[in-house]
């Protein structure tokens, strides 16, 4: 698809989001010292899934399995998960968030909050009302093809 005015657009809005959510994430210094980029990711994995297997988050994040492992091993001895071995199949290990990692994933679940908020706060009441109408047709327009293409 070519590129036209309106595109550039959302994709300077898009831009904008994405730095801004990556400035809130590296300021908040328990999320900037406590975890690697790779480590939130995977947090935000379990936090969305609240139970997941390895092999699973390996998967979500496109690692392989001795980077999945190693990324599991740490988080599990800092109390940021908890393994738990399926009683019905042993070779199957679940993943949850551990109390720290339920803290952890509660600061980082309120960034778009922040991000929503800022957005929000620089329209007018009429600004704010058609913003937000417009992107729960965009929203549904995705949900209802499945992704974005």
């Amino acid at each position: 698809m070519k590129p036209t005015r309106e595109s550039g657009q959302v994709k300077e809005l898009v831009d904008l989001i994405v730095t801004r959510y990556q400035q809130i994430e590296s300021t908040v210094p328990l999320l900037s010292r406590e975890l690697t980029d790779t480590e939130r990711k995977a947090l935000k994995v379990v936090a969305r899934a609240e139970r997941i297997t390895i092999g699973a988050l390996g998967a979500a994040l496109d690692a392989p399995p001795s980077t999945t492992t190693w990324v599991v091993n740490n988080l599990v001895s800092r109390g940021i998960f908890k393994r738990a071995r399926d009683t019905g199949d042993r070779r199957k290990t679940w993943l949850a968030l551990d109390e720290k990692g339920r803290a952890l994933a509660g600061l980082m679940e309120r960034i778009p909050d922040r991000i929503a908020a800022d957005l929000l706060y620089k329209l007018d009441e009429g600004q704010r009302e058609q913003f937000v109408a417009l992107v729960g047709v965009a929203l549904t327009r995705i949900e209802e093809a499945g992704s974005f293409r």
